[in-house]
């Protein structure tokens, strides 16, 4: 009979640590074990000579399968994530939108991606029936995920309101995932009274650190500060709508940084008990537009700053390599749009505002031109699946592929991206460390 062929798998990871020894991570099950020099000898072994494989004890190599050690086909994994992500990126059962009722914003933030010049629209009452037709002519299709996006959503306000009263006369079409990020300084209590009888799942309200760093970077026109006003708000927005999950996401830059840690401890007290979730953000450079002088965190500074909360300031952080994400974003997804105040039609968030990358109209009679080959390229275009150095990767199976409006523009476009590559690629070491330490303190 026919010996049956087995591989070491590629998402094998052996690791000689100073601090914990000899382990063996794998990144397709998330695992870490610690094992004996001779059996990290004896698995780089078959990592060099597959046919060594066979020369251990069956019983061995039958736990070795069970976790995924050795494997029969070498391209399972990646054949299993490439039918998961397309079986998504093409589910039709649910609408998703994000809804821009304006591009205009009350904040002057130095480092908005947006530059000195976006321009402040405001959606239509025409504008407003018409996403309102397209909502109600997905016939076969009866859940709707809604976000509410800008510029800054709620200077739109009014927008919202009529539209959210419109959806509930849309009979076949029910209200899904509802949510909304926003800088929180107009989110007083009128609003937070609307938001109680037309419920959000979630709110992203974002801060900048420390009262002083927040107020240098997130300011109104003539350096108003707004950081005592977005906390007021919220208080007031936990309080009529318990139900709503918080975030408070902190914008991090190299100049922040430090102010993370005991800025999260007193909110976390502060609002101890109340349904808030508080999570760290870096800037993005993703274009020229940044005034600030922005100095993004780096891939070994971010790995610092996680020990140093929980060593230094108590915050509970994991090291688990495994990153759950699919990947997909709602560029991806062909039944997903953003939609602008004009009535004009993304797939990707970054690119409202940009007439170039517009790929649809809610309204089909405005004979207006499109780029129908961007949205093809988002949906079918070229993906970490699709490049040698990440299907050939250790660590595939813990990166996202990074952000696609990243790799199109580097590779479509020639933007000057360099490292698509995740956090985790590039400290693995340290997160195997900090992560087997972490379960066995458990």
């Amino acid at each position: 009979m026919k010996q049956e062929k087995l591989f070491w798998s590629q998402y094998n990871y052996l690791y000689h640590s100073k601090r914990n020894g000899y382990l063996l991570f794998n990144s397709e099950t998330n695992n870490i074990a610690k094992i004996t020099k001779h059996t990290f000898r004896l698995f780089e072994s078959f990592e060099k000579n597959p046919e060594l494989i066979h020369e251990i004890d069956k019983s061995q190599i039958e736990k070795l399968i069970e976790q995924k050690v050795l494997v029969h086909d070498k391209k399972a994994y990646l054949n299993k994530r490439r039918v998961m992500y397309y079986f998504k990126a093409y589910d039709t059962s649910n609408l998703g939108l994000a809804v821009a009722p304006t591009t205009a914003c009350n904040f002057v933030c130095p480092y908005c991606y947006e530059g000195e010049d976006k321009k402040n629209v405001y959606m239509s009452k025409e504008t407003e029936q018409d996403l309102l037709k397209f909502i109600a002519g997905h016939k076969r299709t009866d859940t709707l995920n809604l976000t509410w996006y800008g510029g800054e959503p709620l200077m739109g306000f009014e927008s919202i309101q009529r539209i959210l009263e419109g959806i509930k006369q849309i009979k076949h079409m029910k209200l899904g995932l509802h949510n909304m990020p926003t800088n929180g300084y107009l989110l007083d209590v009128n609003k937070s009274l609307f938001f109680k009888e037309n419920p959000m799942d979630s709110i992203q309200i974002t801060i900048d650190g420390a009262k002083e760093y927040h107020n240098k970077f997130r300011m109104l026109p003539g350096n108003r500060p707004t950081f005592d006003t977005i906390i007021s708000n919220v208080d007031s927005f936990m309080d009529h709508n318990p139900d709503t999950k918080v975030f408070i996401r902190m914008n991090l830059t190299k100049e922040n940084i430090a102010s993370y840690g005991p800025t999260c401890v007193e909110l976390s007290h502060y609002w101890a008990g109340r349904n808030l979730q508080i999570y760290p953000a870096y800037v993005k450079q993703l274009s020229d537009s940044c005034q600030a002088g922005c100095t993004v965190v780096n891939e070994e500074e971010k790995i610092a700053f996680f020990k140093e909360l929980h060593h230094k300031y108590g915050v509970k952080v994991t090291y688990e390599p495994q990153n759950r994400s699919t990947g997909l974003c709602g560029a991806t997804l062909i039944n997903y749009y953003v939609v602008g105040p004009n009535g004009e039609m993304y797939k990707c968030w970054n690119d409202l505002g940009d007439k170039s990358r517009i790929v649809s109209y809610l309204n089909s009679k405005k004979n207006k031109p499109v780029n129908k080959q961007l949205a093809a390229r988002y949906m079918g275009g070229r993906t970490a699946m699709d490049e040698e150095e990440c299907v050939n990767c250790n660590v595939f199976p813990i990166c996202t592929g990074n952000c696609l409006w990243i790799r199109h523009k580097k590779y479509y476009e020639g933007e000057n991206f360099h490292n698509l590559c995740c956090t985790r690629k590039d400290n693995l070491d340290k997160l195997i460390d900090e992560h087997y330490e972490e379960l066995l303190n458990k």
